[in-house]
């Protein structure tokens, strides 16, 4: 299927970014596009650098957890676009804790965000992409959707039921001739470590968030290369878009061998109770 050129998109959570990379490698190809984010100012930004770059893009606020706003993003993209080519659910956000400490408003906003925004995407965008018999859904997830690692809980979980839901849309999908594509990279330079919510300032917590600081802004992919796996996978019609080497084999050895899967991950627990515990001596 592909993209058309000068392709129409509609991207949520693009005023920074995945979502803004992805806005400016659409503009480099021309693309007309729905920028569409919860902060004003930065979507206007993204606006701004779509221009530059040789595409055409109009900013309209969403907050994706409220489904009218999302049903008014599908009646305006509509409107100013003509159509959609390509569906992008993109806005999420993170939070981290021991289960049964971090606070269940926390499990609820960001699976508000990460779970119901998709959910939104997906019931507001595809009865148009079903009238139009073409076009194709990007749904943003995670390799913690994969590979659920400790302390990532609320996270993990609302990337797993993106997974499962774009697994389900597929299934329904793909004889009316619409692509979904689901996108689970790992660690890359972005600003979610550092607006991620945690439990708690104990040593064990700050330890963790150092850690996690540490492998997003020491990563050596950033979000424009993850931008363009994005769209190489949905040119292929790939279904499963694992952008990193490293994910890839992580995600072969927890479905060949669940046990040394799950070993790493109390392997993790243990290093960082040590640390955290010597810190407290």
């Amino acid at each position: 299927m592909g993209l058309p050129e000068r392709p129409r998109a509609v991207i949520t959570g693009a005023g920074s970014g995945l979502g803004r990379a992805l806005c400016l490698e659409l503009g480099r190809r021309e693309g007309r596009m729905v920028v569409s984010d919860v902060n004003e100012a930065e979507a206007r930004e993204t606006v701004r650098r779509v221009g530059l770059a040789g595409g055409e893009a109009h900013a309209v606020v969403c907050d994706v957890t409220k489904p009218e706003q999302v049903e008014f993003l599908a009646r305006e993209t509509e409107r100013l676009l003509g159509g959609v080519d390509l569906v992008v659910n993109n806005a999420g956000i993170a939070a981290a804790g021991e289960v049964g400490q971090l606070p269940l408003a926390q499990w609820k906003r960001v699976l508000d965000v990460n779970l119901w925004g998709v959910i939104h995407g997906c019931h507001s965008f595809v009865p148009l992409l079903r009238r139009q018999g073409s076009g194709h859904v990007l749904n943003i997830a995670s390799a913690a959707g994969l590979m659920s690692a400790p302390y990532m809980g609320p996270y993990s979980a609302s990337k797993a039921a993106v997974v499962s839901l774009s697994e389900t849309l597929l299934a329904e999908l793909k004889p009316q001739g619409i692509g979904v594509s689901v996108v689970c990279p790992m660690f890359f330079r972005t600003n979610i470590a550092s607006t991620t919510s945690w439990s708690s300032d104990d040593e064990h917590s700050v330890r963790l968030r150092d850690m996690a600081a540490r492998m997003v802004n020491d990563a050596r992919v950033g979000p424009e290369e993850i931008a363009r796996a994005c769209l190489q996978g949905v040119e292929r019609g790939d279904f499963y878009v694992v952008p990193m080497a490293m994910g890839r084999w992580v995600w072969r050895l927890k479905r060949l061998s669940p046990e040394a899967f799950a070993q790493g991950g109390r392997l993790i627990t243990k290093f960082l109770r040590s640390r955290s515990s010597r810190v407290r001596r």
